[in-house]
């Protein structure tokens, strides 16, 4: 039994460290991507269904009017230490009923009443929006399912697709739309968003970890299968 859970123990800790290794590896790759994406052409989104792996990862630019009226503000997202919303707002792309969602940017809670809305200026008329495209929108992790929004809820634990063409009745392109932080628009918004590559040392701290869990319980099961045995027989 005890070579049993040493073994169990050492794959387990060996199959986290690798894993931790490729999650560095990919927020390098997501980091690159990134800055390429900063200093390409923009590709306009279509008024028609687009293929999100076409675009997730690049520049992309939107021509529409905001939707205002279907904001929604994104719970428990921090910036500097500070508990606050990330705040969506769907662009109605022009020439179609398609819209598409863009995280405009984060804003801070208010201390006193955590329900109450802050106030975001959105610009009326035609806009274009620039940003970084993303099919998958990450999400943080859920006790239990939330049940559906109601119609005046604006406060979302989470955002994806699906609970949002429900909840609103529109029609989405299934990419997400991360505003540029370059923008020169005066809603107050702080568009500071984090580098994919920041914690990448991180997941290499977590790898050490793991294999280290790994190397201590490979030579406790030596020592104690040949080491303390030849000394206990010894003894006899």
């Amino acid at each position: 039994m005890p070579t049993v859970l040493a073994i169990a123990v050492f794959a387990a800790a060996m199959s986290l460290g690798q894993w931790q290794l490729r999650r560095a590896d990919e927020k390098r790759a997501m980091q690159a991507q990134v800055d390429a994406a900063a200093h390409s052409v923009p590709v306009s989104i279509a008024p028609e269904p687009i293929d999100p792996a076409a675009v997730d990862g690049r520049r992309v630019a939107v021509r529409g009017r905001w939707v205002a009226d279907q904001t929604v503000f994104i719970d428990n997202r921090t910036y500097r230490g500070v508990a606050g919303f990330y705040v969506v707002t769907p662009v109605k792309i022009n020439g179609s009923d398609l819209q598409v969602l863009v995280m405009r940017g984060w804003v801070a809670r208010d201390a006193q009443d955590r329900l109450r809305l802050p106030p975001v200026a959105t610009p009326e008329g035609p806009v274009e929006v620039e940003g970084l495209a993303q099919a998958r929108i990450p999400q943080v992790m859920e006790l239990q399912t939330a049940p559906m929004p109601g119609p005046g809820d604006r406060i979302w634990e989470n955002l994806d697709y699906r609970r949002f063409e429900q909840w609103s009745g529109a029609r989405l392109q299934q990419v997400l739309i991360r505003q540029s932080a370059d923008s020169a628009v005066a809603d107050g918004l702080v568009r500071d968003w984090p580098k994919a590559g920041i914690d990448v040392d991180r997941h290499l701290g977590y790898a050490f970890q793991w294999f280290l869990i790994a190397a201590v319980t490979a030579g406790l099961w030596i020592y104690f299968s040949f080491f303390k045995r030849r000394d206990h027989s010894a003894d006899e």
